[in-house]
């Protein structure tokens, strides 16, 4: 009866500070995202990666877009899905409604909360208190990383997938049983778990995420393999890494079926990537430590960006996105710590206590370190292997091994102390914990009203270019961009041609086709001709008109292209949009 009523209380326990971190988390995404600001039939991102987000939405929810014309071939049936959590989550939204904004606004939003409830559950599984974990839990699932990322690159804000990497890894080390071969292996509900969360870590995070999952899990294999010098201790991190590459694979087939059958795919649009990429986006380790917001002083965030601004400007292409890592205050408590562990010549075991966890932490947190900082090892895999480079990317995985140190940490000197001293102690950690929680925030802020502004003038620009060449026109786009990854035309943003596929679902675009195409040749080469012999060759194709984003050109130069191309198509004026950025000139 004890034991029962031990078990319930435990359970509600549980629970009870679940409940509690993700309501601190949706709280802060209400007040740090000014969330009061939103029109849910609007998207929150409307240009760069955002506008390929919301155009991957609009996708899953209405079929393919009508872009890459003339040359327009169908959407080959051969891709690879490595983010089906939330293609399953888009596609279930899609159940209730048609409205592809309202369901981008939802999958952007909902992704800390999830980060948050995934944490939550590896700090549990890993017996950490419920205050504990709530307050790491809430830490790693609006850390500065995940925040950043949704301003782009949602499939990387999407990072729910790490713990549970690190949670194999401990079971690789602390659990006998765990995915050892043998007639019992199915009836162990751990190595259940194990083939659930290796599909989970396969389809999260693109490839990159389950690149460094099997990295750390290689790591582990190593530990346990110089302690106990024999290669039946690695057995269990390699059928952990087979799983993980299975299910990989299982994504990855159609889009080699496409290769061989010559239907393209996902993988090779345009995938192209240099030798140098994985030293061009390497890891900064001051870009983890050194906080934008200043450790929350103005001076500490004058003098910190001051800094930045220099790198931007003396760097170029060596400051990219690799200054987007840092790992907010707990984090760099945390980093600092598990350096320093390195030192430490304690004998690993590999038992569940803080000191070996924290051994082994310490471990991991530095070949994460030597794989992906800029010049690393990273930057020799990527000489061959060039579809990985972006290992900047690998900062929520030391963010998490981070925090999770100073969790565990925290949970043992909670545990060793009594009295006044435990009470002071939790004070004092409940106070950093919230201050540096509280200076974290801000690296999310979408401008709304702007967004709202753009939105409508284009939604009305389409419209009207509907109403003046028919509902199946083909409109032809400039300046020419190529698809993917061109970069930003004068003040045009990458992707922002896909802006015209969102508000139209007739309209067929010239931009859009994988670079290298038949198409991609065509529009590259048409853009290039003079006006007089541009507009014939459209009219040749059958275009209704040509789609100008002037933001795509200095003043000058747009308004004397927009001048001949009007001459030479017979009309006097071109529609221009509301905010006077788009222009349309009809050839018919």
């Amino acid at each position: 009866m004890q034991q029962s009523l031990c078990g319930k209380n435990k359970v509600a326990d549980t629970i009870l500070w679940l409940v509690v971190a993700l309501a601190a988390c949706l709280l802060t995404e209400y007040l740090a995202f000014e969330l009061w600001q939103i029109d849910w039939s609007v998207p929150v991102l409307y240009g760069g990666d955002g506008a390929t987000g919301v155009q991957g939405v609009k996708e899953l929810l209405r079929g393919g877009g009508l872009n890459g014309w003339p040359f327009y071939e169908p959407e080959s049936p051969f891709q690879a899905n490595y983010s089906m959590l939330y293609t399953l989550f888009i596609r279930f939204c899609g159940l209730f409604t048609q409205n592809f904004a309202l369901v981008f606004n939802l999958y952007v939003l909902v992704i800390p909360p999830v980060v948050t409830l995934s944490a939550y559950c590896v700090f549990r599984a890993l017996s950490l208190g419920g205050v504990v974990s709530a307050a790491g839990a809430v830490t790693f699932g609006l850390c500065p990383y995940v925040q950043q990322r949704l301003a782009g690159h949602m499939g990387l804000a999407a990072c729910e997938c790490i713990p549970l990497v690190v949670l194999l890894c401990f079971w690789c080390v602390e659990d006998e049983r765990f995915n050892r071969p043998g007639k019992g292996f199915f009836r162990y509900r751990r190595n259940w778990l194990s083939l659930v969360f290796a599909w989970m870590i396969a389809n999260n995070g693109m490839i990159y995420y389950p690149f460094y999952g099997c990295f750390l899990l290689c790591v582990t294999a190593l530990c346990l393999l110089l302690r106990a010098r024999s290669f039946r201790a690695i057995v269990t991190p390699v059928i952990t890494v087979a799983e993980i590459a299975f299910w990989e694979v299982v994504a990855f087939v159609p889009a080699v079926i496409g290769m061989l059958v010559g239907s393209g795919s996902s993988v090779t649009s345009g995938a192209v990537r240099g030798q140098t990429g994985g030293d061009i986006y390497g890891l900064r380790i001051s870009s983890l430590l050194l906080s934008p917001n200043g450790f929350g002083l103005e001076r500490g965030a004058r003098f910190i960006n001051g800094y930045r601004t220099s790198l931007a400007n003396e760097e170029g292409l060596m400051y990219n996105e690799n200054a987007s890592g840092y790992l907010g205050m707990i984090g760099v408590v945390g980093f600092f710590l598990l350096v320093v562990l390195l030192l430490w010549g304690k004998a690993w075991h590999g038992s569940g206590k803080t000191a070996d966890r924290l051994w082994f932490l310490a471990r991991l947190h530095v070949w994460a370190l030597l794989l992906a900082t800029i010049s690393g090892f990273g930057a020799i895999i990527t000489i061959f292997v060039r579809m990985i480079r972006g290992h900047t990317r690998i900062s929520p995985y030391i963010a998490f091994l981070c925090i999770l140190a100073v969790a565990l940490c925290a949970q043992e000197l909670l545990h060793r102390l009594r009295g006044k001293k435990r009470a002071v102690a939790a004070v004092g950690m409940a106070v950093f914990f919230a201050y540096a929680y509280w200076e974290q925030q801000g690296f999310f802020h979408p401008n709304y009203a702007g967004v709202q502004t753009v939105w409508a003038s284009d939604e009305a620009f389409v419209q009207s270019i509907e109403e003046t060449s028919g509902a199946d026109a083909m409109v032809y786009q400039l300046p020419y961009m190529k698809s993917f990854e061109n970069g930003s035309v004068n003040k045009m943003e990458d992707y922002t041609l896909l802006r015209g596929v969102l508000h139209s679902d007739t309209l067929r675009w010239s931009y859009g086709a994988p670079v290298g195409s038949e198409n991609d040749t065509w529009n590259k080469a048409t853009s290039e001709l003079d006006p007089a012999a541009m507009v014939a060759e459209l009219r040749a194709q059958g275009f209704a008109g040509i789609y100008l984003d002037r933001d795509g050109y200095e003043e000058a130069d747009w308004q004397a292209l927009e001048a001949a191309l009007c001459e030479a198509a017979g009309t006097e004026a071109p529609l221009v949009s509301d905010l006077g950025t788009l222009s349309y000139i009809p050839l018919s």
